[in-house]
């Protein structure tokens, strides 16, 4: 399983959005993958004008860098005090005048971004890290702007590159084609999916009274974005025992029935709830009962991502069966579950499940890359030991 948590960041250095501790995929037999890929970047359908920025950590040095138009590389101040840095965008072409092409050097905890009809102002602070745009704190001069990014990792094994709604989901579509060793196309939102999501997040309010209007960021009646319940704002509302009676419900069936996790090449773990945690013999480690904001991050209590890799194995596994809500029905996880099964408790998450039900492919939550053994995975990801091509679409 290429996990979105293992391949965005080197091991021991800080990623985009969360500190990912996880090591990178063990390195594949035969050639490593080439200094440099082909980045097509294009406006298939969107009126107006479109930017792009490429940011990341350069591979090697893991110094932060940004793609200037011509390919170069911008590097960020080491220190001094917060500054705007530099213009680098890169003009896109207008809808149906084809890509605008320049050479990608290996680079990790990267994303790929694009604003329409403006520019994102991105600053340095006093310790030389980025300052991306903010999506939840309305000072930030990026907040109404209408921009969203795509995230990939590029290093001597392999270019992975994902579609990840586990932040925010924008009214612009991003989808991609990896070309290598093989041709894998990730589908963009499908239209209209922001506005559709934003109704569908209202709706669920108006059926349990949880926060998820509140996900909901407009401008004058215009959805900009929708964001994921780990990036609520406490003043709009709050989470924190959303998943109380779930939890509470899974430590109760497993006090006194198995619960089998396969961890792929590790094996199948069998376990119990037992004095409050859930406990796999065999595993360094047992499980505490986790908070929502545990369940919703990926990344906390029980389920920070620290351990052997059997544990982390399981750790994945379960944070998706939580998130998907099928622990109650399902004993064998992920094996005995389909998508179908997937978000059918009336306590799940939502966020995800909308997010599906409005876009091909995607990661609703950090795991969402587990999969059932022999099911197409439903997260929007691709990956590609020779690469030569990365094309990339918005609109």
């Amino acid at each position: 399983m290429v996990s979105r948590r293992k391949i965005l960041t080197a091991a021991g250095a800080a990623a985009v959005t969360t500190p990912f501790a996880g090591a990178l995929l063990a390195s594949r037999a035969g050639a490593a993958a080439p200094a440099t890929c082909e980045l097509a970047l294009e406006n298939k359908s969107l009126p107006g004008s479109v930017n792009a920025y490429v940011t990341g950590h350069e591979e090697g040095t893991g110094r932060w860098i940004l793609l200037r138009s011509d390919g170069r590389k911008f590097y960020l101040p080491q220190s001094g005090e917060l500054q705007e840095i530099e213009d680098c965008s890169i003009p896109l072409k207008p809808a149906g005048s084809g890509p605008t092409v320049v050479t990608l050097p290996q680079m990790y905890g990267a994303r790929v971004y694009f604003v329409r009809d403006d520019k994102i102002t991105f600053y340095v602070n006093s310790t030389g890290q980025l300052v991306e745009p903010s999506f939840v704190a309305d000072a930030d001069v990026n907040y109404t702007k209408v921009w969203s990014f795509c995230e990939f990792t590029f290093n001597t094994v392999e270019l992975y590159a994902n579609l990840s709604y586990v932040d925010l989901v924008t009214a612009l579509p991003i989808g991609f084609t990896l070309t290598g060793n093989a041709t894998k196309t990730v589908a963009p939102l499908e239209l209209n999916a922001a506005e559709r999501i934003a109704e569908a997040l209202r709706a669920q309010t108006g059926k349990d009274g949880s926060p998820w209007d509140q996900l909901v960021i407009s401008d004058g009646g215009r959805v900009l974005r929708a964001i994921s319940p780990q990036k609520l704002p406490p003043a709009r509302g709050s989470f924190d025992r959303y998943w109380d009676s779930y939890s509470n419900a899974v430590w109760d069936k497993y006090a006194s029935t198995d619960l089998r996790v396969d961890a792929g090449g590790f094996g199948v773990f069998t376990g119990r709830a037992h004095n409050g945690a859930l406990t796999f013999p065999g595993l360094e480690k047992s499980f505490a009962k986790p908070t929502s904001a545990d369940i919703f991050s990926c990344d906390s209590g029980p389920f920070t991502n620290a351990g052997s890799q059997p544990f982390l194995a399981v750790m994945a596994r379960l944070a998706a069966a939580f998130n998907r809500s099928t622990l109650l029905t399902h004993t064998d996880q992920p094996n005995s579950t389909s998508p179908e099964d997937y978000y059918r408790d009336a306590t799940t998450n939502h966020w995800s499940r909308i997010v599906h039900a409005n876009s091909p492919q995607g990661y609703g939550f950090p795991y969402d890359d587990v999969s059932p053994a022999g099911q197409h995975p439903v997260d929007g990801s691709a990956n590609d030991s020779n690469p030569t091509r990365w094309h990339v679409r918005v609109g």
